[in-house]
């Protein structure tokens, strides 16, 4: 498998075992990551990955510097030094300069993420996660999430979750809703 797949979720995800085992099954296949440079789920498949030692396959898009100027609390600064350091791909300032407001930044950050993708997959989405999840739909990308229940819906897309598997992993896909033909 040679597509690049963006990974991300919930800043406030707790380590996942599930999100180790799809990141770590993904990469196993050949697989390219494109990830953000939040904590939680960020931070954890940042972590996968260098323990893997698949850096070549890791493009990691921050929204900030590469001294760290930018960040913000929720920011895994740490762990993208680490990914840039071990030979990762690191695109700082992914999200624009810092004179733009910091929601601004992460949209423009994960929208660079997504670009180039061939498919979406979060864990636990939240609102920024689904926002992103939109923006893929919009593409015609496959989207993916790792939750306890059906996510919310996604915003400004007809359609639903329904039950699927990626890399052999049980999780929810968005179904675009079918538009009429006439």
């Amino acid at each position: 498998m040679s597509k690049s797949v963006l990974f991300g979720g919930s800043r406030s995800l707790p380590s996942s075992l599930i999100l180790r085992q799809v990141v770590s099954a993904f990469l196993a296949l050949g697989g390219s990551v494109a990830v953000g440079c939040a904590t939680g789920a960020d931070a954890q498949v940042i972590s996968v990955a260098l323990a893997q030692r698949a850096t070549s396959q890791l493009a990691v898009f921050a929204a900030f510097g590469s001294g760290g100027s930018g960040a913000w609390a929720c920011s895994a600064v740490s762990v993208v030094r680490s990914a840039a350091v071990a030979g990762a791909q690191v695109t700082w300032w992914a999200g624009g300069q810092l004179s733009l407001p910091l929601r601004a930044r992460l949209a423009c950050r994960s929208r660079a993420a997504l670009a180039g993708c061939a498919a979406a997959v979060f864990f636990e989405p939240g609102p920024g996660s689904l926002s992103v999840a939109a923006v893929a739909v919009s593409r015609g990308l496959p989207v993916f999430a790792f939750a306890t229940a059906a996510p919310a819906l996604v915003p400004g897309c007809a359609g639903a979750w329904v039950a699927a598997s990626f890399c052999g992993f049980s999780c929810w896909a968005w179904s675009a809703a079918q538009q009429p033909l006439f």
